[in-house]
């Protein structure tokens, strides 16, 4: 690099920079509760604060302009968050496999259309959001964009008709 462009270059480092620390100073506590709202202990929310901020300067060095920095930094976290979640669904199914004493993963046929019967009893809201998630398998944020409402929102129909569900095959409330 020469001294001429690495002279060019330190006033838009420096902005980026900026933008990235005032990022931190103004919306870091936000950041960190939602990624603890989302479930994740305080040190991998952390890590997860740390990451987004990482992820929003390497947009930025790469020449990406950023409009909001903020809700691009909400959006990346949220997004990292169902990451790791997904990755310990994945894990969890995994070890499950590797025990080594059998576990049932699947009811039985009779099983299977009770609850599905449960189901198509529930609202319209709640049947499409299990549907989503646990036939066609679709994270919250999917299932949101499907049902035209925010990914918490799913989740929480989802929750309300798991709920809902327990009751209506006789299951106690684990919560």
């Amino acid at each position: 690099m020469t001294a001429m462009s690495g002279e060019a270059a330190i006033p838009v480092a420096e902005e980026m920079r900026g933008a990235v620390v005032r990022l931190q100073a103004e919306r870091g506590a936000e950041l960190w509760g939602l990624a603890r709202h989302l479930g994740l202990e305080p040190e991998e929310a952390d890590d997860a604060v740390q990451e987004t901020l990482l992820r929003l300067w390497s947009t930025l060095q790469r020449g990406t302009a950023v409009a909001q920095p903020d809700a691009w930094a909400f959006r990346a976290l949220y997004r990292l968050c169902m990451d790791r979640h997904r990755w310990r669904r994945r894990v969890g199914a995994l070890r499950d496999r590797l025990r080594s004493e059998p576990v049932r993963t699947s009811l039985e046929l009779g099983e299977r259309l009770a609850v599905w019967d449960a189901v198509e009893t529930l609202p319209e809201r709640q049947r499409a959001a299990v549907y989503l998630r646990f036939r066609a398998d679709l994270a919250y944020e999917q299932i949101g964009e499907v049902l035209g409402i925010a990914a918490p929102s799913a989740r929480s129909h989802v929750s309300r008709a798991l709920d809902a569900l327990r009751l209506a095959l006789g299951e106690e409330e684990t919560r």
